[in-house]
């Protein structure tokens, strides 16, 4: 609701591989979708300004990375190096490799407006641009590749198609060990894999 009212323009598309879950979101007047959200990403003609809010428990840029670069290279996932705890905040393991972070050591409001000096809950300034972190990280043989996640609304963000597009050419035009990582200025998500021609 919040990034629908903001919306000025354009047309907001929420994608979903369970109808069920479409019904209230087209009642108040998105278009929908019944797909697998990376199946629409690879399918649908999608613009390169257009914007991409993920809003489900995947590393939404890492699956599509994934299954775009898989068909023309030897693409494997791989686990994300535990040495990389001493350079990011209160880091949490998950599934398949991937690494969580967080400035955060409380939960964080749903509704957080992401102010851009402070934090809303210490109102201190934040000690880093997660983002940024994730970009500059140094692990010995791999190369970092951070895509920006942007307050859309308060409690929302997203990146439009073309950050996905620069990440593909970027890492697509190489080989060897990488990081990619989705993050806004508080929190994001990592992902290791390897590339060989």
């Amino acid at each position: 609701m919040a990034l629908q009212k903001g919306v000025k323009e354009g047309i907001i598309t929420v994608v979903d591989h369970h109808p069920e879950s479409l019904k209230p979101v087209r009642a108040i007047g998105c278009q929908t979708t019944t797909m697998d959200a990376i199946t629409f990403l690879r399918a649908n003609q999608i613009k390169p300004d257009d914007w991409i809010v993920p809003a489900i428990p995947l590393h939404v840029a890492f699956g599509w990375l994934r299954a775009v670069i898989k068909s023309d290279s030897q693409f494997k996932e791989i686990t994300v190096p535990g040495s990389i705890g001493s350079q990011i905040p209160n880091p949490v393991w998950g599934d398949n490799g991937r690494v969580y972070t967080s400035i955060a050591t409380f939960r964080c409001p749903d509704d957080c407006p992401e102010p851009n000096n402070i934090c809303t809950i210490t109102q201190k300034p934040r000690p880093q641009r997660l983002w940024k972190t994730l970009a500059n990280l140094h692990l010995p043989g791999f190369k970092s590749v951070c895509i920006v996640s942007h307050q859309m609304a308060p409690g929302v963000g997203g990146y439009q198609y073309k950050a996905l597009q620069q990440s593909r050419q970027v890492i697509q035009g190489d080989s060897g060990k990488f990081l990619l990582s989705t993050a806004c200025k508080c929190h994001g998500v990592i992902n290791a894999f390897t590339i060989t021609k």
